[in-house]
């Protein structure tokens, strides 16, 4: 849990060090002269109440955590600043993160966590901006290679922000539209009750294959008992029982299924079937399937609105990636992205370098216009897209 809490939290690191600043500790009262009392301390009011350990009791803009020590990152001095005096004493200095800041880093980085995993978030961001500081201070943050790393989170941050607006603009679908897709695509929403014996490969001996002409003469007398309307529950047993298979029959009602939720092969002609009429031994790779269409009927548009919700939502937000992505067209260099040829082994001799075509000539005509190299666009997401990073909370407030 803590690897993963600060693997989480590092996504956080580019703002760690603007939060901090020195600021002057409150001093310590001087001791009362001796044989003076101490004053008593104030009377409690009737309506005082203990204040509660809870975080509840705690304001948006108090303290949570308080790092003593963590100042701010000095300014190299160059060497006209120098002078002759004494330098003063360095101020101790404190950061201050505050309940508002701290739940927007965990709401950022971690949501919903338990009260136990709160604290222990806490000390590795307290750990976190220690670090950073202390590479800032080291001068890390002004190097090309660290700031190429932030531009590039920056990027991240910002599609990923972008995507989940998308996002949220998708999933507010109109009532119309779905039932508009609803009445289009009707047949989507047909269910069949249906009833269906599996007849298992025939096992003649162990150890050799099963056979298959026993399996398929087995099968074709079981469909012609079960169109004539033998129960299908005691075909099944007796199927399984005749090919010497001891594993246990299953049941052969199918409830409802919806297009979609049975093999491929089998949905055109299980679908096809009319009320009461029994299909023909279907052939597959384990065995052979009969079926039997009990009755059909259309699942009520209530039962599947938010599953066309969720679609629409979906084809609208591919769309308006696939418009953001077509609406600009990087263009590659061949010249620096071709890949490049392995060098010879000992004693072969290198094959001569490829010589690019030339252009036609003019009495040659080209066989079209030369195309760009483009980059192909990612893929569309499948579903809802998870978002890579999360925008970095606010600094931290310094006193």
């Amino acid at each position: 849990m803590r690897c993963s809490l600060l693997i989480s939290v590092m996504c956080l690191a580019s703002f760690l060090a603007s939060g901090q600043s020195s600021s002057t500790q409150t001093p310590t009262p001087a001791p009362k002269a001796t044989g003076q009392k101490p004053a008593a301390p104030p009377a409690k009011s009737a309506s005082t109440k203990p204040k509660s350990t809870d975080s509840k009791e705690v304001g948006p803009d108090e303290a949570v955590i308080t790092i003593e020590g963590l100042c701010a990152t000095a300014e190299p001095k160059s060497a006209a600043s120098k002078t002759t005096t004494a330098p003063a004493a360095a101020k101790p200095c404190k950061t201050v993160v505050t309940r508002k800041q701290l739940e927007l880093v965990i709401d950022t980085v971690k949501p919903n966590l338990l009260p136990a995993q709160r604290r222990m978030l806490a000390q590795q961001y307290a750990e976190l901006l220690v670090m950073a500081n202390a590479g800032e201070k080291a001068g890390l943050g002004k190097t090309p290679k660290v700031q190429e790393q932030i531009r590039i989170q920056k990027l991240q941050v910002l599609a990923s922000a972008y995507t989940r607006e998308l996002q949220q603009k998708g999933a507010d679908v109109p009532e119309a539209d779905i039932e508009k897709y609803y009445k289009e695509n009707a047949s989507k929403y047909e269910q069949a009750k249906l009833l269906r014996i599996y007849i298992p490969m025939v096992v003649t001996e162990e150890g050799k294959p099963p056979d298959q002409a026993a399996t398929k003469a087995l099968a074709e007398k079981i469909q012609q008992r079960a169109a004539a309307g033998e129960d299908f529950d005691a075909l099944q047993k007796e199927a399984f029982a005749a090919a010497s298979n001891k594993g246990t029959p299953p049941s052969a009602d199918l409830g409802e299924r919806r297009h979609g939720s049975l093999p491929p092969r089998q949905e055109g002609t299980v679908f096809g079937l009319k009320v009461g009429e029994v299909s023909l031994a279907l052939e597959e790779g384990s065995g052979f399937y009969i079926y039997k269409m009990v009755g059909r009927d259309e699942v009520p548009l209530d039962k599947v609105h938010e599953e066309i919700k969720g679609t629409l939502s979906r084809e609208r937000l591919r769309e308006s990636l696939e418009k953001v992505r077509a609406s600009a067209t990087p263009v590659l260099n061949d010249a620096y992205f071709v890949t490049p040829s392995a060098p010879p082994a000992a004693g072969e001799t290198a094959a001569p370098a490829a010589v690019p075509p030339s252009a036609p000539s003019p009495q040659t005509p080209a066989a079209g216009p030369a195309q760009p190299a483009t980059a192909a666009p990612p893929a569309a997401p499948a579903g809802t897209p998870e978002a890579p990073n999360a925008p970095p909370p606010a600094p931290p407030q310094s006193k």
